[in-house]
Formats: C-alpha cells, sequence, structure tokens
C-alpha cells in the first residue's frame, strides 16, 4: 500500500548522514535567532530543525506539523541517549568530528538513530517459533487477498470530515474524487488500488483491515506522523496455497516491523510522559 508508515520514517531518519556540535550540553538545535516552533524540557525547536527533517524524510511535500512531531520525538531521544550517555561512545564521537561539515541538526538525527537501535531495536527478537506461532493462527487471511480503495490525507481534521460524509450515506468514490481532484469524465482512479497480497498491506493496518466486509469503509488508520487514510474493502479472494516454510522469511520480517512500531510508540509515549513539551 502507498504511503509511508512510522517505521520507514525511522529508518528514513537512521540513514541521514550526520554530525554536528562536539559539546554534549549544547541544545541540537543550531540556530537559535530561528523562529521557534516547539520546546522540549525547554531545549528549542526551530524553524530550520523542520526545514531540515521535511527536507530528509518529507522530500518535496513539506508537512510541517507531521515534521514537527518528527523532530520532537527525535529530540526526546536524543536527550534520553544523553542520560544514557551514548553521547561518549567513541564510535558517536568519531562520527561528529569526521562529519563536522554537516548541519548541526543532525546530531540529533544520528542520537536518536543509536537510541532507537541500542534500547528498542536490539531487544526486539523474533524467533523461528514466533513467526511459526502468527503464521499458524493467520493462514486464511495470509492467503486471502482484497480489493482495496484508499483515501490518504496529511492531516487528522479532513480525513474525520471525509470519514462522516461517508457514515452518512456519501460515496466513497465521490469523496475520493473530490479530495483527488479527479471528474467522473477521468478514468483515472488512484484510490482504487486494485487487489493486494497480505504482505503489501502495511502490517500495523492488517488487523483493522482484514476485519472489514465487502463494502464496508474502515476508520482512520495512522497518525500524525505516518499520515492518515481511510480504507474500502471492494472485495476478497483466496489466493495460492502457502506453506510455511515459503513465507518464513516475510512473516519473520513483517513480525518484527510490528513488534518494532509498537516498542518505539511505547518508548516515546513515556518519553512524552516525563517531559515538558510545549508547542508554540
Amino acid at each position: 500500500m502507498p504511503g509511508k508508515n512510522l517505521i520507514v520514517i525511522i529508518l528514513a531518519s537512521a540513514l541521514v548522514v550526520v554530525a554536528g556540535c562536539q559539546d554534549k550540553q549544547q541544545p541540537a538545535t543550531s540556530n537559535n535567532t530561528q523562529k521557534v516552533l516547539a520546546k522540549v524540557n525547554d531545549t528549542p525547536i526551530t524553524a530550520t530543525d523542520v526545514d531540515f527533517q521535511v527536507q530528509k524524510t518529507h522530500e518535496n511535500t513539506p508537512k510541517i506539523n507531521r515534521s514537527l512531531d518528527d523532530v520532537i520525538n527525535q529530540e526526546l531521544l536524543y536527550q534520553q541517549g544523553i542520560k544514557l550517555g551514548l553521547d561518549k561512545d567513541p564510535s558517536y564521537r568519531a562520527k561528529l568530528s569526521q562529519l563536522n561539515s554537516q548541519p548541526a541538526e543532525a546530531k540529533r538525527i544520528e542520537m536518536a538513530r543509536r537510541v532507537f537501535n541500542t534500547q528498542i531495536a536490539s531487544k526486539i527478537n523474533i524467533s523461528f517459533m514466533d513467526a511459526r506461532d502468527y503464521f499458524n493462527k493467520n493462514q486464511a487471511q495470509i492467503r486471502t487477498e482484497l480489493h482495496l480503495e484508499m483515501l490518504k490525507f496529511d492531516e487528522l481534521q479532513p480525513a474525520q470530515e471525509a470519514l462522516k460524509k461517508i457514515r452518512v450515506g456519501a460515496r466513497f468514490e465521490e469523496i475520493a474524487r473530490t479530495a483527488t481532484g479527479n471528474t467522473p469524465a477521468k478514468k483515472n482512479e488512484p484510490w482504487d488500488l486494485g487487489f493486494m497480497k497480505w504482505d503489501k498491506v502495511p502490517i500495523d493496518f492488517v488487523d483493522q483491515i482484514y476485519k472489514l466486509k465487502p463494502g464496508e469503509v474502515s476508520d482512520i488508520l495512522g497518525s500524525r506522523q505516518a499520515g492518515y487514510q481511510i480504507v474500502k474493502l471492494v472485495g476478497s479472494r483466496k489466493g495460492p496455497a502457502v506453506s510455511f516454510e515459503q513465507m518464513q522469511g516475510i512473516v519473520m520480517n513483517r513480525l518484527r516491523d510490528l513488534r518494532l512500531l509498537e516498542a518505539y510508540n511505547r518508548y516515546v509515549d513515556q518519553l512524552r510522559k516525563n517531559a515538558k513539551i510545549e508547542k508554540i
């Protein structure tokens, strides 16, 4: 399914080449004269930080609210990394000194990547038995292909408005045409995804989507970081029978993605509860 979920965003951030200032007491923000958009435990998040995040994660489609939350999460992880002493790691210090020509905003991303790897990803282990148990419990689901239609929104409010109209009788296709600007004369229907196999449906949406009956529309899926989606199940069909041996690698990877997402959300939620966050 098109679109980025939270796992993709996390991993995209991890691929950024990074550096920054050497003093651990300095905030990750590089220019305090920039417009301040938020504060995390009194550390300012500036327009420069968000612009950097937009360029690296959301490419040419700036989504300021989503990127601000991304940076807030990264700053929380950065501050947690300092508490854990990860800034003293020789490889971290070496990377900073080697790449000191890079924007200082990248310092936050590098530390967030290290916290993610050491405190979250390293603790996720999917065994052969975990994968087999998941496969056995979900064989029917894994074999079933779904014909889906999907609406995508960057913000929650328009998604809520669209879903409200659908719930009171508006046709999904009418809302989709309005959202995409397509007229009835146009044959292109980008919201129609056609039949999709289980391993192409985002793992964090699988349970909600596979519970739908033909003609039913989902609640709003996703988050501020990943964007919001509304999905309609047009129909379903049985695909070829598959064995665990055929699906083992795919199941293990997708189950790991799911556990990573759950663990990341728990970790960041706890940091947010203990932090002072102000959006300005």
